[in-house]
């Protein structure tokens, strides 16, 4: 909410420093326009990625248990951890990338 925010007091800054002709500052509030809802957005993804996480799951055994770990040890072994981490995120798309190395690192 508060990088919306920055995002909305960007684009008043460029109407107040067009209309006094100050052009670095209306650079300044360009870029808070850009850059600000662009984070909210990865952060807001990242966040509910996590949280899609701990509501299916009540903890990190009882999603190893959901698992096929033989199936992802196989491909850990063969192709390597990278096509591993590729396969268990392909079964649960929702799944935090640290998450997803992390587990494929334990098994």
């Amino acid at each position: 909410m508060l990088l919306w925010c920055l995002a909305l007091g960007g684009l008043f800054l460029i109407f107040i420093a067009l209309s006094q002709e100050q052009l670095p500052l209306a650079y300044v509030g360009f870029v808070l326009v850009v850059v600000c809802p662009g984070l909210a957005e990865v952060y807001a993804q990242r966040r509910r990625r996590s949280d899609w996480f701990g509501r299916q799951f009540a903890s990190q055994e009882e999603f190893l248990r959901s698992l096929d770990t033989e199936g992802l040890r196989r491909v850990r072994d063969d192709k390597g951890l990278a096509e591993a981490v590729r396969e268990l995120r392909r079964q649960h798309p929702k799944l935090p990338l640290k998450t997803a190395a992390e587990t494929v690192k334990q098994l």
